[in-house]
């Protein structure tokens, strides 16, 4: 008996040491796991500090890029809102993108941006957006694009940015932009990520920011791209590399069917497109150039297979661009007029009687370009210097080629009213525009 007394208190010891080290052993894993809980919080809390530190020192070195020695007070940006309230009270479809940690296109490990760069500096392109503009000179072929780019490039070399005091940085060829818009300069377009795939479309994001970000550096400067290509553009076989080219087939369509054609509403380029595409990152104003029609057919008389090929082509560009100014009126960003016109007879020493006459219209032209692009000066006496007047009369030059085609000229003329030219602004007589 008291043997088994001995061996049941035995069995209870030994219970009792079992169920002490079963508790022990929960212990201990409870408390591991408290540790390891600890340690992940820790750990997430110093990323997350290391990371936002991080930016924030990116966005500083952002700031502080090349020429910046001069600059120590950068201009402030005021906020912008996600819609404008166009007139009637519509709500406008401009919209600023959502900001995307995404980084370029990079085809192979030495095309792939570096560290810095992988954090997206969509953010910092749209708050640089005052400082990056694009004025294009929008007209058909012949309405004297390349006398009016001189006028232009000499009005924005005039400008003295009144917040920093920099002169504005005026680039008339801008192989970025042009590679954006039409497609050129393929060799940036490699320089950038883009191999393989051939050209990509105008309003690729990462395409988009690269030309911005190459155009547009963050140093504190206004730049001003100017673009002048026309519509339509270049020949049917040429060497420039254009997403479309001109097609022969337009020669057998009417004004109408060519005005909504594909082709010709991405020739040059897709006007919608780039707007909607580029308008958060850069301010975009169109000059729209008018020159009375039998001017413009007779400055390019033997295009097209002729005058009346050529005037049916010119027409349908004209409809394009009646249609798209129709449509964009207002920059949707920051609310101002997206084009003003300028009446090229306007400027003609022909049109005038008197040589003060010629000199006043042509000082109120720049004037209210200066006032319409947002420049602070709007007088330059010697913008006008490498300005050549057409001193040819474009119905005797018409006659002399084709004197049966002028009277279907003038029938091509009548089918333009209400169409061409766009309405000026009221009350300004240089902008009042002849047909």
């Amino acid at each position: 008996t008291s043997a088994q007394a001995t061996a049941g208190q035995a069995d209870i010891a030994t219970t009792q040491e079992l169920e002490r080290t079963n508790r022990r052993r929960s212990m201990t894993k409870l408390q591991s796991t408290y540790l390891l809980a600890t340690a992940a919080l820790i750990g997430s809390l110093l990323l997350f500090t290391w990371t936002n530190d991080d930016i924030l020192d990116y966005n500083d070195r952002v700031r502080q890029l090349a020429s910046v020695d001069k600059f120590s007070d950068p201009k402030t940006v005021a906020s912008r809102e996600m819609t404008f309230e166009e007139e009637g009270g519509t709500k406008s479809r401009w919209w600023i993108p959502t900001v995307e940690r995404t980084t370029l296109r990079a085809d192979s490990p030495r095309e792939r941006p570096n560290f810095e760069y992988e954090f997206d500096i969509t953010e910092s392109l749209i708050e640089n957006r005052p400082n990056c503009q694009v004025v294009y000179i929008m007209g058909v072929e012949g309405t004297a694009h390349h006398g009016l780019v001189p006028v232009l490039e000499a009005l924005a070399k005039h400008q003295i940015d009144p917040a920093t005091q920099f002169e504005y940085t005026v680039d008339v060829d801008p192989k970025s932009l042009k590679s954006g818009l039409f497609g050129w300069h393929r060799k940036l377009q490699r320089k950038w990520g883009f191999s393989g795939g051939g050209t990509p479309p105008i309003d690729n994001p990462d395409l988009v920011r690269s030309v911005i970000q190459s155009s547009c550096p963050l140093d504190g400067k206004k730049h001003v791209m100017i673009e002048w290509q026309s519509f339509p553009s270049g020949l049917e076989e040429d060497k420039r590399k254009y997403r479309m080219r001109r097609q022969h087939k337009w020669l057998s369509m009417t004004p109408e069917e060519i005005a909504t054609s594909d082709d010709a509403l991405s020739h040059p380029t897709n006007m919608t497109a780039f707007v909607e595409a580029y308008s958060p990152y850069a301010e975009i104003r169109f000059v729209v150039l008018n020159r009375p029609f039998l001017e413009t057919i007779a400055s390019h008389p033997n295009w097209d297979e002729g005058l009346i090929g050529h005037s049916n082509v010119i027409r349908g560009f004209l409809l394009i661009l009646h249609n798209f100014l129709g449509r964009h009126r207002i920059d949707g960003v920051d609310g101002k007029r997206l084009w003003s016109m300028v009446c090229v007879e306007r400027i003609y020493a022909k049109f005038y009687k008197r040589d003060e006459d010629v000199a006043a219209a042509r000082a109120n032209i720049i004037a209210y370009l200066a006032n319409f692009l947002g420049w602070p000066v709007g007088e330059c006496p010697h913008c006008f210097d490498n300005w050549y007047d057409s001193v040819k009369d474009p119905l005797e030059m018409l006659g002399e080629l084709d004197h049966k085609s002028v009277d279907t000229l003038y029938e091509h003329l009548g089918t333009l009213e209400g169409v061409w030219p766009p309405p000026g602004e009221a009350g300004v007589e240089e902008q009042q525009c002849m047909l």
